[in-house]
């Protein structure tokens, strides 16, 4: 696809991404435009691929200061980190003190994973030759180390180390050495296997146990995404089609009555799949998930073959992060994915080689390549502008209490929001206050798209209990304790409803105020105690005697 005989050898790659772009595409879903953010985003990261094989290929050495840039932000990011954990820096999450310039310390574990790697590559290429260089590369690891452990993230963990020993058995001898000793020394290492796979359980054990209920809770969402799967496994929901599809498939499930007390308890109503392999499979189908796997896997072999070993290592780490988390949901971890494989990519650059001559033709052809990857890119932060100028605007109108008012600010901002799930939130409830009962009903419908949140089922559950239309109320409601069967809001809802003297339905009201009053919440709370309190005067208000 490139014009060079460089880029013409990795072809193959090149042509899997406008493949795996034209996935996207093809699978999106126009007409509901669930994530135009994100189409508008996929398109810049195609551009940007495209433009960063130009430069490695016409500029080799930006590839060593590329990788020396991402470890230069990771290291701002580590000091960063250490300055939130003794308290210097505020967090940038009320419950997690470490949390770097990230929302939340899971991806930024996962970003400082990415870093040690490099960090160790940089380190045995310069160790020998420049012992100063080597150690300040050293040094970045040491410090990204300190901060490590603060993040708790398993998956970051496992990612450093997979990565990391990537680099161990590239960039050394090390399987040649290991092959020698086992020749010598089969019985020592049998032993040595032995430990270390007793090693290996118990860290696995222990790493479990750490935070048992958010493993069970990430285990369940694997689940219920692959149940999700099963609807569309070949054409898929399409980008931003995954909460949706998620929130009917863990409704069905729990309407089965097959879910055991454990998998009621950790439910919940994830954004993401917490698996970006299960996530791509349900949005692009089973074309796009085999596609970027394979498109993963030669990056990956690509990278050994060059000698990009840091790249590769750290790509390897991101690639085994995507496993169990959602990087490829922030814009950070996409753009490091295009740099890392990007680099990957790249031929080394021999030293007894000279300069290589290019023809005219041959570079106006990539010049004008250049201009219309760049003007793809130009276009693309422009329509970004929008969004992020319509998300400030709305964030400047939050504070407002005139209904009239934020309805007027709403509806102008909303074909530009209308893919952020608080937004649509706020504006549906906005226009329920306001006795725009039927609007409201429409945006809401239009939360159920884009968000699996049972709050959504709630608020629109009251909104036809506000209409008289009781029926579709309780139909809500119900809905709500099928996506989310411990959660005592619901139930409150119902015993009201079915206390509704237009509505009167004693024995179900009974029913939900059973649950209210006997189901344990995750978390205890005065909203509860509330719940109850409400439920149990609505009991006595109807002479119902409850013990």
């Amino acid at each position: 696809m490139y014009l060079s005989n460089k880029i013409n050898k990795s072809s193959v790659v090149d042509m899997l991404v406008v493949l795996f772009l034209g996935i996207i595409l093809v699978t999106y879903d126009y007409r509901k435009d669930m994530l135009p953010d994100g189409l508008v985003f996929s398109l810049q990261l195609c551009a940007g691929w495209f433009l960063f094989r130009i430069l490695h290929t016409y500029f080799p050495a930006i590839t060593f200061y590329a990788m020396l840039l991402l470890l230069l932000s990771g290291l701002v990011e580590a000091v960063w980190g250490l300055g939130q954990l003794y308290d210097f820096f505020p967090s940038k999450h009320r419950l997690f003190k470490t949390t770097g310039s990230f929302m939340n310390p899971g991806p930024y574990g996962g970003f400082i994973a990415l870093l040690f790697p490099l960090a160790l590559h940089y380190w045995f290429v310069f160790k020998h030759t420049k012992k100063w260089i080597g150690w300040l590369f050293l040094f970045v690891g040491a410090v990204c180390m300190m901060v490590f452990p603060a993040t708790l993230s398993r998956a970051a963990w496992v990612a450093a180390a997979a990565g990391s020993l990537t680099v161990l058995l590239t960039d050394t001898r090390i399987v040649a050495k290991l092959r020698v000793f086992w020749r010598r020394h089969k019985r020592k290492s049998i032993i040595v296997i032995t430990v270390l796979s007793i090693l290996l359980a118990g860290s696995a054990y222990g790493i479990y146990y750490l935070k048992k209920d958010s493993a069970d809770g990430r285990l369940f969402m694997w689940k219920i995404t692959a149940l999700a799967i099963r609807e569309s496994p070949v054409e898929g929901t399409g980008l931003g089609g995954f909460p949706a599809a998620y929130a009917g498939a863990q409704m069905e499930y729990f309407k089965g009555g097959k879910a055991s007390q454990t998998e009621k308890l950790v439910a919940g109503c994830p954004d993401y799949a917490f698996n970006e392999y299960l996530q791509i499979f349900l949005e692009q189908g089973l074309i796009g998930v085999i596609l970027f796997l394979l498109l993963t896997y030669l990056i990956i072999k690509n990278g050994i073959k060059n000698r990009q070993i840091g790249a590769t290592g750290s790509f390897v780490a991101l690639s085994v992060f995507a496993l169990a988390s959602y990087p490829y949901r922030l814009w950070e971890f996409p753009v490091i994915w295009v740099v890392l494989g990007t680099a990957c990519m790249a031929q080394p650059r021999l030293k007894t080689a000279g300069k290589e001559s290019y023809g005219w033709k041959e570079m106006m052809l990539t010049f004008l390549l250049i201009v219309i990857l760049c003007s793809a890119s130009i276009a693309g932060i422009i329509k970004q502008k929008e969004f992020y100028q319509a998300e400030k605007e709305w964030k400047s109108q939050r504070g407002m209490k005139a209904y009239t008012t934020v309805m007027d600010g709403y509806a102008g901002l909303y074909p530009l929001l209308g893919h952020k799930r608080k937004f649509v939130f706020e504006y549906g409830r906005a226009l329920n206050a306001a006795g725009e009962k039927a609007r409201a009903d429409s945006i809401f419908d239009r939360g159920l798209e884009i968000s699996c949140d049972a709050a959504f089922y709630n608020v629109k559950g009251r909104n036809y209990h506000e209409m008289g239309e009781y029926d579709k109320a309780e139909d809500c409601y119900i809905k709500s304790t099928w996506l989310l069967p411990e959660r005592i809001y619901p139930y409150f809802l119902l015993t009201k409803l079915y206390a509704d003297s237009i509505n009167y339905q004693p024995d179900k009201m009974v029913g939900a105020a059973t649950a209210v009053l006997q189901k344990e919440p995750k978390v205890h709370s005065m909203a509860v105690t509330e719940m109850r309190a409400g439920v149990r005067e609505i009991l006595r208000e109807k002479g119902v005697n409850h013990e």
